[in-house]
């Protein structure tokens, strides 16, 4: 609230080491990504993210890095991992290589196959939902957003 990150990093680094749930431990390092660069000093424990069992805790932690650090280098593999992992981290990945830029340059194929795809990443055989379809449309917004910043700041 106030913009001093002094108290809350520490606690935010306790909260990444722990056994905790890890929704609390994804909640963690989205925290510290939304910081972004004041904490850097914290790179090191989102870099253990990167290792955890949980897709869900590597997604964010790998974001949060890329966020506090500009680490590209360790966090592009994890998030494209996760990509081709479960379909459903890709709006969030998405939404993570549109704000890479051309630091995300490595992910173009990838982005490009998604664009090309005519059956989309959210599909399931028999079933339809209006939410599926919001969903759809933002990760082809986000994708698109990606591809131009990528051209754009190149």
């Amino acid at each position: 609230m106030t913009g001093e990150t002094g108290l809350a990093l520490p606690v935010l680094e306790r909260w990444l080491g722990t056994d905790r749930e890890t929704g609390e431990r994804r909640s963690a390092a989205a925290a510290l990504g939304a910081i972004g660069p004041a904490a850097a000093s914290v790179a090191p424990a989102l870099r253990r993210c990167l290792s955890a069992q949980d897709l869900w805790l590597r997604v964010e932690g790998a974001m949060a890095l890329w966020q506090v650090s500009g680490d590209t280098e360790a966090a592009l593999p994890v998030l494209l991992a996760g990509w081709e992992e479960n379909r459903h981290t890709r709006v969030r990945i998405a939404e993570c290589l549109a704000e890479m830029g051309p630091a995300a340059a490595g992910a173009e194929p990838v982005i490009r196959t998604e664009l090309a795809r005519r059956r989309r990443h959210n599909v399931v055989a028999g079933g339809y939902s209006g939410h599926d379809v919001r969903e759809d449309e933002k990760l082809l917004t986000l994708c698109r957003a990606a591809l131009a910043r990528m051209e754009r700041d190149a």
